[in-house]
């Protein structure tokens, strides 16, 4: 755990010339460098320890009683510590000493990976436990906390430290974890900080009143379009709920990016809010219970366990301040009931386009812009995407696609054909909407239709409808009895026509919104 710098010194110090004379019959020292040995560590470089007076690959830190310690930054002092995966099957242990009742996020830093390096080689990758005074998981990140990845991080944690007393923060290397082999040695070093961040503990909050966190005067936490942000929850008392305000404001928008090809800067509106969670919550005792309310206080989304099983995303953004509600699933609460939200946001041109009322007959079909590809086996495609809203009880909504009549192949038959794959979510994201979703061909025959499974991803699935080359299908999408038209009932459907017949999405055959 020391710097490279010593590698230099060693070898400043190890290429001296003698200047004694010497006997006749003694063979002169060869030239180059010569191995003087070493007293301690801070003689080897910093991947080596010193053994017997000679420099070995390995360090200290190898068990919980090893650990050497790591202490929190701050705007005035970088405390960051840095390490090697020096051997295969390599574990560095870190010892967080803390007073209990604080929000952390321990990062480790994305390694520079050499240009040229083949896409499936084995590059540097680092998984990071934390574990608590009993020696029990708190959590874990391989990668962003969410499961996800973020382009300047190889690891990022977020936990609650409920207690005081000795945590430990382990890391390992991720490739040999899950099964991809092994990797190590002299260039596999890493750079890992602490920080304190801020939660919803000790603070008291209402629909009218909510955490504001971003200081006095402000409205809310500042979203842009440009990162993620992240707030600590924990719910102090059985049937707790915490509210938590989020702005989006005009100003926050860059003019330089967010822009659409012509330079027309973007708006808010119509853009997608995501809502998600840490992935591993071993540590805590909540189940995270997450509703989103709009400046009109209505709620349009409600999701259960975001983090460990769901994300939570909303598609029709407005600027201004939006309210998140973070609760227990179970009604529980109490000094481990903690969980963390992660925040993010797309302007409108980052999102899929809606539906156009009045859509509410095959005649009046919303048409769904397609991109016309290829597979990876260079067999074309079309595929489009829509959303849209019950605007009132009762309210179906039409929608028209076609794709190119040459972009067809073959059947069982050896006759031209297309092949049609539909989906769509909204329970999945947070959504109340139980949508029925039948597909007519042209002369208004149904050839396939599904009903909502609110626990299925994706909430609704039609798999390779075979349709004539180039034929324009109709698609319905019918909310049911039970729907009234609530700010919570909308969804989010993808179309795909092939010239092959699709793999499943079990099979990851395609991707749904």
């Amino acid at each position: 755990m020391r710097s490279l710098f010593l590698t230099a010194l060693l070898t400043a110090c190890t290429s001296s010339t003698k200047t004694e004379s010497v006997e006749e019959d003694v063979l002169p020292e060869p030239s180059g460098e010569v191995d003087l040995g070493c007293e301690t560590d801070e003689d080897c470089a910093a991947y080596e320890i010193c053994e017997e007076e000679e420099c070995t690959t390995g360090d200290r830190s190898d068990g919980f009683s090893d650990a050497e310690d790591i202490v929190a930054s701050t705007s005035d002092a970088d405390n960051s510590v840095s390490g090697h995966i020096n051997l295969d099957g390599d574990k560095d242990y870190w010892r967080y000493v803390s007073s209990g009742g604080e929000f952390i996020q321990a990062t480790i830093d994305k390694p520079e990976i050499p240009e040229g390096t083949p896409d499936d080689a084995l590059v540097p990758d680092l998984f990071l436990t934390l574990y608590d005074p009993d020696g029990l998981v708190v959590t874990s990140a391989d990668g962003y906390a969410n499961g996800g990845s973020v382009s300047d991080a190889d690891a990022v944690l977020y936990a609650y430290l409920s207690r005081a007393g000795d945590y430990v923060l382990v890391v390992e290397d991720a490739n040999a974890r899950n099964g991809r082999g092994a990797l190590s040695g002299p260039d596999y070093g890493y750079r890992m900080e602490v920080r304190q961040r801020v939660g919803t503990n000790d603070r008291d909050s209402s629909m009218d009143e909510p955490i504001r966190f971003d200081g006095s005067g402000s409205t809310g936490i500042q979203m842009t379009t440009t990162s993620w942000r992240s707030v600590g929850v924990l719910i102090d008392e059985p049937g707790e709920t915490d509210y938590i305000a989020v702005l989006f404001d005009p100003d926050n928008l860059n003019p330089d990016i967010d822009a659409d090809p012509e330079g027309v800067p973007y708006t808010w509106t119509d853009g997608l809010f995501r809502v998600d969670g840490v992935e591993d919550l071993s540590g805590s005792d909540a189940t995270p219970l997450v509703t989103l309310l709009s400046p009109d206080d209505l709620e349009v989304a409600t999701s259960t366990d975001v983090g460990p099983s769901n994300i939570m995303k909303y598609p029709a953004l407005t600027a201004g301040q939006w309210i998140i509600a973070a609760s227990d699933a179970d009604g529980g609460g109490g000094p481990n009931h903690w969980y963390y939200l992660l925040l993010n946001a797309d302007n409108a041109g980052n999102n899929i386009p809606w539906e156009e009322e009045d859509n509410g007959m095959a005649s009046l079909a919303t048409p769904i812009p397609t991109t016309d590809t290829t597979n990876t086996s260079g067999r074309p495609f079309s595929q489009g995407a829509i959303q849209g809203f019950v605007n009132e009880a009762g309210d179906n909504d039409w929608f028209s696609i076609s794709a190119p009549e040459d972009a067809s192949g073959d059947n069982e038959e050896g006759e031209a054909a297309q092949w049609v794959v539909v989906c769509a979510n909204s329970h999945l994201w947070g959504a109340s909407t139980n949508p029925r979703i039948t597909v007519y061909d042209s002369a208004g025959s149904v050839l396939g239709e599904a009903e909502t499974d609110a626990g299925a991803e994706p909430n609704v699935r039609i798999e390779n409808i075979e349709i004539a080359p180039g034929e324009t299908i109709n698609i319905q999408v019918n909310p049911g009895a039970d729907s009234t038209g609530a700010a919570d009932e909308w969804y989010r459907m993808k179309v795909f026509i092939a010239s092959f017949v699709v793999s499943s999405y079990d099979d990851g055959g395609y991707s749904c919104p």
